[in-house]
C-alpha cells in the first residue's frame, strides 16, 4: 500500500519544470482499455497515466502496468511503482480516502473513482484523479484498468468556486431550496435531494435519473401533490403558452404532512412549440405561507375572547348578503350586549371584566349551529349572524342564549358572577344592499331591550318596503 509522510507538507511557490512529452509513449492495447479513442487524446496531452492494477486482497496487490507519463504526473517512475505500489507517496491527509474509496472499491469488485493528493519530491503537492474499472476477476484476482488524470491547475482554480458553492449549498439549505432539470424528450431528471427531501421522495443516487425509473419518478411526484392541487398544477405544466412561471402549490408527504411549494421554471421548446426541457426551482414556502395564516387569523380574530372581530364579521357579513339575494334565502342577525358590565370593571376589575367577556362568549358558542357566526364589535357588544335563519328561529335562538347566559354564572377568581345580556333581533331584508340597515335595527332593538329593564330580547320590524330577490317592489 502507498506510504503517506507524517510531516507537513507546503506546495513551492516556484514555477514547475515542463515536462516535454515523449515520441513514444506506452499504452495498453484497444481491448484493455474503455473508450480507446478518448484514452489515445488523453495520452497525448501528457498529463495522463494509464495502469494495470491486480488487486487479490489486503496484503496482495499492486501495478502490474503503468504508461511512462508517471514521473511527471504522481511523481514517481513507471518502473518504481510497477515494482512496489508503495512507492506512491499519498498526501497523509488522503491515506485513509485511498484506503476506502480506492482499495476498499477494489476489494468489494467496484468501480473506483477518488481525488486524491500526491508528492512530489516529499514536499510538492499535487491533485490527481484516480479512476479505474474492472476487468476480470478469477479465483478472486481482480484485475483493474484505469487512468490517473492530473487535476492540480483545475483544483486550484476549483478552489474560490467551492467557496462559493459551499456557501451556496448553505444557503440553499437554509432557504430550503431544491431544484430539477427534466429532458423530457430524452427522460432524463436531474435534481438536488433538497428537491426529493420537500416531497418526501427517495433521494436518486447522484441525483440523476433516466428512463423508465425517471418517468417513474415523475409518477411519483404527480401523486405526491395535493389533490385538491393536482389538476391546476397539471393545467399549468400542459400549458405551452408560457415560456417562464411561477406558482404555489401543495404536496403531500409520506407521513401526511401538508407542504407547501413555489415553483419557478424556466421551458425551453422546439420551433414549433414543442416542450423539450423544464428547468424549476422550488422553494419550501411551508412557514411563510404558516405565518401568512396566523397573520390572517390574527387580523380576523378578537384576541380575548378568539371569536372574529369586526372587520371579519363584516366579510363574512358581505358574503351571507351575496348568498341571500342570489338565492332568496333569509338571514338574520342579533345585536348583543352584556347588562351593567361597567360596574363588573368598576367593582371587580378589568382581569375579572376579560374572564366574563371569555365566559360569555363561550356559553353563546356552546348554543349557536357551526354555520352560526359570534363577533365580537367592541367592548362588551357582540353580533351574531344566523344564515338561513327568518326572525322566528333567530328570536328562538336569542330567547335561548339570554337563558343560558343567565342559568350559568360565570366563575372567577373572586367567585360565581351572574351574568345577563340583552338582545335585538333583526332580519335582513333582501332589497337592502348591505347589512348595515338590518344591524342598525338589531342596536335599536338591543337598545330598547335596554331601556325596558335589561335580561330581555326585543325583536325589530321589517322595514315597510320589502321585496324578494329580483323582484320589483
Amino acid at each position: 500500500m502507498p506510504s503517506a509522510r507524517s510531516k507537513s507538507v507546503r506546495r513551492k511557490t516556484s514555477a514547475r519544470k515542463t515536462v516535454k512529452p515523449k515520441s513514444k509513449t506506452p499504452v495498453l492495447k484497444a481491448k484493455n482499455v474503455s473508450a480507446p479513442e478518448a484514452t489515445h487524446f488523453l495520452l497525448k496531452s501528457g498529463h495522463v497515466v494509464l495502469f494495470s492494477y491486480r488487486y487479490a486482497g489486503a496484503y496482495n496487490h499492486g501495478f502490474s502496468f503503468v504508461s511512462a507519463k508517471a514521473k511527471a504526473v504522481v511523481g514517481v517512475s513507471a518502473a518504481a511503482l510497477m515494482k512496489n505500489a508503495g512507492a506512491l507517496r499519498l498526501h497523509p491527509d488522503d491515506v485513509d480516502q485511498f484506503n476506502n474509496r480506492v482499495l476498499g472499491a477494489m476489494a468489494k469488485g467496484e468501480e473506483v473513482n477518488a481525488q486524491i493528493r500526491v508528492l512530489h519530491n516529499a514536499s510538492e503537492v499535487h491533485w490527481v484523479q484516480l479512476s479505474a474499472w474492472l476487468q476480470s476477476k478469477k479465483n478472486r484476482v481482480s484485475v483493474y484498468n484505469g487512468i490517473v488524470l492530473d487535476i492540480d491547475a483545475h483544483k486550484l482554480a476549483e478552489a474560490d468556486t467551492i467557496k462559493i458553492l459551499e456557501r451556496m449549498e448553505h444557503a440553499q439549505d437554509i432557504a430550503k431550496l431544491g431544484w430539477y432539470d427534466l429532458n423530457v424528450q430524452d427522460r432524463v431528471i436531474d435534481l438536488t435531494s433538497e428537491f426529493a427531501d420537500n416531497l418526501g421522495l427517495p433521494f436518486a443516487p447522484g441525483g440523476h435519473v433516466t428512463g423508465v425509473e425517471a418517468d417513474k419518478y415523475r409518477e411519483a411526484f404527480l401523486n405526491a401533490i395535493h389533490p385538491e392541487d393536482r389538476e391546476r398544477y397539471m393545467s399549468i405544466i400542459s400549458d405551452p403558452s408560457w415560456r417562464r412561471i411561477e406558482f404555489d402549490y401543495r404536496v403531500l408527504t409520506r407521513t401526511n404532512e401538508v407542504r407547501h411549494l413555489c415553483s419557478r421554471i424556466q421551458r425551453t421548446a422546439d420551433k414549433n412549440g414543442k416542450r423539450i426541457r423544464d428547468f424549476a426551482v422550488i422553494l419550501d414556502i411551508t412557514e411563510r405561507k404558516r405565518l401568512e395564516e396566523d397573520l390572517r387569523a390574527q387580523a380576523a380574530t378578537d384576541p380575548l375572547t378568539g371569536v372574529p372581530n369586526r372587520r371579519s364579521f363584516e366579510t363574512t357579513a358581505r358574503r351571507e348578503v351575496e348568498r341571500a339575494r342570489r338565492y332568496a334565502k333569509p338571514f338574520s342577525v342579533l345585536a348583543l350586549d352584556i347588562d351593567h358590565f361597567k360596574c363588573v370593571n368598576d367593582n371587580y376589575g378589568h382581569d375579572i371584566g376579560d374572564i366574563v367577556l371569555k365566559g360569555m362568549a363561550q356559553i353563546c358558542l356552546g348554543k349557536m349551529r357551526v354555520t352560526d357566526t359570534l363577533a365580537r364589535l367592541g367592548g362588551e357588544e357582540f353580533a351574531i349572524l344566523l344564515p338561513e335563519t327568518d326572525i322566528d328561529a333567530a328570536t328562538n335562538l336569542a330567547e335561548r342564549l339570554r337563558y343560558a347566559v343567565e342559568a350559568n354564572p360565570i366563575v372567577t377568581a373572586k367567585g360565581a358572577l351572574p351574568v345577563t345580556v340583552s338582545l335585538g333581533v333583526a332580519q335582513y331584508a333582501p332589497n337592502e344592499p348591505t347589512i348595515d340597515a338590518a344591524l342598525k335595527r338589531a342596536d335599536e332593538a338591543l337598545y330598547e331591550a335596554k331601556h325596558a329593564g335589561c335580561n330581555k330580547v326585543v325583536v325589530a320590524k321589517l322595514p315597510s318596503l320589502v321585496r324578494l330577490a329580483g323582484k320589483p317592489a
